[in-house]
């Protein structure tokens, strides 16, 4: 009898831990774009992209500890319902990437539109209405990840029934345009990061 084995899943602790990983995959992505390993960049790009948008979740208050569930606090549920004008019966979907972008361009564009109606609301516009967030590029942004994200998804699944010179000429400009998203993605969750020390809305919500 075959059984497979589980890759075991011990979770990063503490942002001291957090901050070595992310030296760490640098690190390689680093030495991979040196010997042209545009398959591993790319997975590595796809990783930090989860994990920032995930994280600009967290700092907005929307998610819980472990960054794939709502928060707990059902009055903040409602009220994280209202910015995405989502119905009682709607799932939210911070679990794929395309469901935590779309989640990001639908908050900043609520930022931009709509008056806040509780103080959590209130609170969220204060913190999102920065250089780095708030702004044409950043929305911009949100979309090219979702292009880019398309792209990677394509390449991977084709990658056995194309020429291995066509998917060359891909690689190179895919990496490039991937690491100037993730760069503008950085900037932002970096400003949530520096706001958050100084203010958590998590903190002042008490949300888990």
């Amino acid at each position: 009898m075959n059984i497979e084995p589980k890759l075991a899943k011990i979770s990063i602790q503490g942002n001291a831990e957090k901050y070595d990983s992310y030296k760490i995959l640098m690190a390689r992505y680093k030495k991979a774009s040196q010997q042209d390993f545009y398959f591993e960049m790319l997975w590595i790009l796809y990783a930090m992209f989860e994990d920032l948008t995930s994280a600009f979740l967290y700092y907005t208050g929307f998610v819980a500890e472990d960054r794939r569930k709502v928060v707990a606090t059902k009055n903040i549920q409602q009220s994280i319902r209202g910015v995405l004008k989502l119905g009682e019966k709607a799932n939210f979907d911070f679990g794929t990437l395309y469901g935590k972008t779309t989640t990001i361009r639908k908050t900043i564009q609520w930022v931009q539109n709509t008056p806040a109606s509780d103080d959590y609301q209130k609170e969220l516009k204060t913190l999102l209405n920065r250089k780095a967030i708030n702004s044409p590029e950043f929305l911009q942004s949100l979309d090219g990840i979702d292009f880019w994200r398309d792209k990677r998804n394509g390449l991977t699944h084709a990658l056995f029934s194309i020429h291995s010179y066509e998917t060359a000429k891909e690689l190179k400009p895919l990496t490039d345009q991937g690491y100037q998203l993730a760069r503008t993605l950085d900037k932002a969750v970096s400003a949530l990061r520096k706001r958050n020390q100084q203010n958590s809305i998590r903190e002042k919500f008490n949300l888990k």
